[in-house]
């Protein structure tokens, strides 16, 4: 990878680098380190410091990360620079706001939340659905994907943001990169399968307020192969009673990791095609680190076996009044209970 502080090219002092990112981290990571020592006049003095703008290069110069500078330790003994960068979706990730939404889409609520925390807007992935929510002292992040999860509820795709150089983009989650294969036999230098049943739920049991039995919700395939492992939902009148008990259905848990040669395409939130003895198929990118070592890009991907959206639950105006009622409170409170909403939500 070709680095940059500002304008300086430091390509040619780096002697470490590593590029990451992961769903649930949502920012991507650059991590670097370069040559300084002051008291040789043969190595050049390079300008760096926290705020500064770095920006990452494949071979072929297309731009793959542009974001500050967050860390840097500086070693006299090593004459070494260590620096740690994330892209401009930290500033969502870290910066809040306190805001309304009536009526409106979740590509309009992205523009309006970047705006105001200046950061630019690129491709937004297009709903064309219309919410409504409140958003007590949330990040940026969580406005977004918060609203992005309520609009998946209808379109029934997933969405995640990812920063395309300068802009925000939303794209749909689990985009498959095109002519991108992973395989043992080409490209892959190994491979881990994981496979558990200690927290299998196959059979739920249903009861009412009084703790009657009511009903079960099974998984009758599960049951058969691994036996019957049972947990119980007790009704509530307010929510449905077969959502929330398949919703507390547990499948086994499925993990592995690949380590193939390097390939600038392959982020975290895309899937690719894998072809090995132990996947096949289509899988989802939880988390890559990409490293560059000597001249050589290597990959370690960890993967899905489903497509999964990070979530982020709203809240809705009639839910904010009941918590009122809750609490014993009336409009006239509005001001001091608003304040401890906001103190809930951080």
């Amino acid at each position: 990878m070709k680095i940059k502080i500002g304008q300086k090219d430091i390509t040619h002092l780096l002697t470490s680098c590593t590029w990451s990112g992961s769903r649930l981290n949502v920012a991507r990571k650059l991590e670097y380190s370069f040559v300084q020592d002051d008291r040789d006049a043969n190595i050049p003095v390079i300008d760096v410091d926290n705020g500064y703008t770095c920006y990452g290069y494949d071979d072929a110069d297309n731009l793959v990360f542009e974001g500050n500078i967050y860390g840097i330790e500086r070693d006299r003994a090593k004459s070494s620079v260590s620096v740690t960068a994330f892209d401009h979706l930290y500033v969502l990730a870290k910066s809040k706001t306190t805001r309304k939404f009536d009526n409106i889409t979740p590509e309009d609520i992205t523009r309006q939340v970047c705006a105001e925390l200046g950061v630019l807007v690129g491709d937004i992935a297009e709903t064309g659905t219309a919410i409504s929510f409140i958003a007590n002292a949330k990040t940026g992040y969580q406005i977004i994907q918060g609203a992005y999860t309520e609009a998946a509820k209808v379109t029934e795709k997933k969405y995640h943001p990812v920063m395309n150089g300068a802009k925000l983009d939303v794209i749909e989650k689990g985009t498959l990169i095109e002519g991108y294969t992973a395989d043992s036999a080409v490209n892959m230098e190994d491979s881990v399968y994981k496979e558990s049943i200690e927290n299998l739920i196959d059979q739920i049991l249903v009861v009412d307020e009084e703790g009657n039995r009511v009903d079960y919700v099974r998984n009758d395939e599960h049951i058969k192969k691994y036996s019957m492992f049972q947990d119980v939902y007790k009704q509530d009148p307010n929510k449905d009673t077969q959502t929330e008990a398949e919703a507390m259905l547990k499948k086994p848990e499925r993990s592995g990791h690949i380590t193939a040669l390097g390939d600038y395409r392959v982020k975290s939130s895309y899937s690719i095609t894998v072809k090995d003895s132990l996947f096949k198929g289509q899988f989802w990118v939880k988390a890559d680190t990409h490293t560059f070592t000597d001249g050589k890009h290597e990959m370690k991907l960890e993967l899905e076996f489903e497509n999964l959206m990070n979530e982020e639950k709203t809240e809705k105006e009639e839910e904010k009044r009941e918590r009122r009622k809750r609490r014993g409170g009336s409009d006239t409170e509005r001001g001091e209970l608003d304040e401890q909403d906001a103190g809930d939500s951080a």
